[in-house]
């Protein structure tokens, strides 16, 4: 990994048509390498009981998103002042922007630095691969150049992005029921909050990722309708999109009247999440969407 890293961080700048205008993927790098030291700064934080660590690593996943988002601002001029998804690789970039800015949020609000161990790595990876696939901005298709991308967009992979915390603390419970019912005392179950704090953070991201998620698709209907002509078409993406919105919804409703806690609650958060990163990682070349690479 260390070593396609170095080969991405050597990819050289690139001139866009754009009147000309120079772009590069340095600030791309910057984040990269951002979010890497934040990665590193939370296995120590995890492994080692310091007190530095809980404020550095924070910190250096800041500096990573700063980095990022004057990426991603420069990107979005130079688009045309429409959100860079167009690729597969601009949406894997804008997606760990807001996954990374969801976290931070979460940390101001709930202190749950742990947290940051699941989402440090993988907006890392997601960054690496977003500029390490090449460089230049798509072309965004004439009927998509409308004040309702922007809204189904930043609805959509919003939602996710919030699911991905929902995710990650799935994960967490899973980790720490099951030291606790073999009685291990090892360090994450010292670092990593108690079972009720995991199983109420699940439902507070759940509570919020599916009316963004719900927001996205209306606006996403409502777009399909501009582009496409019509508001539901069968397309991979929105089917996908159902079967999530489904699960996710049923999974609310089950915590709300069947008293749906804990283990239960954590494996049907991951199937949902899976479902999702599953088709936008693979499910294009084998089910060809409308969507262009688009996260929703």
């Amino acid at each position: 990994m260390l070593a396609v890293f170095w080969r991405a961080l050597h990819v050289g700048p690139y001139v866009t048509s754009l009147g000309g205008i120079v772009m590069d993927v340095t600030l791309l790098k910057i984040t990269a390498v951002f979010y890497l030291l934040a990665t590193g700064s939370f296995v120590i934080y995890l492994v080692l009981l310091r007190d530095l660590f809980p404020r550095l690593s924070p910190l250096l996943l800041l500096g990573g998103f700063l980095a990022h988002t004057a990426a991603l601002g420069v990107h979005f001029f130079q688009s045309g002042g429409y959100p860079a998804v167009t690729q597969f690789r601009e949406a894997l970039s804008l997606y760990s922007w807001l996954m990374v800015a969801v976290y931070l949020l979460v940390q101001l609000k709930y202190r749950v630095t742990v947290l940051g161990c699941f989402v440090a790595p993988l907006a890392f990876l997601m960054t690496l691969g977003a500029f390490a696939s090449g460089a230049g901005i798509g072309e965004l298709p004439a009927g998509l150049k409308t004040y309702w991308l922007p809204v189904h967009v930043t609805l959509a992979f919003l939602g996710n992005a919030v699911f991905a915390l929902a995710f990650a603390v799935s994960l967490m419970y899973l980790l720490q029921e099951y030291q606790v019912k073999n009685k291990k005392t090892t360090v994450l179950q010292k670092r990593f909050p108690s079972l009720e704090r995991l199983d109420r953070l699940n439902y507070i991201f759940l509570v919020w990722g599916f009316p963004l998620m719900t927001l996205g698709i209306i606006s996403g209907s409502i777009l399909a309708r501009v582009q496409w002509g019509n508001y539901w078409s069968w397309d991979p993406r929105q089917i996908t999109s159902a079967i999530t919105w489904l699960l996710y919804g049923g999974l609310l409703q089950g915590r709300a009247a069947a008293g749906w806690r804990g283990r239960k609650a954590a494996l049907l958060t991951i199937v949902g999440f899976a479902v999702v990163l599953g088709y936008f990682l693979w499910g294009g070349s084998v089910f060809p969407s409308r969507h262009r690479g688009t996260f929703e």
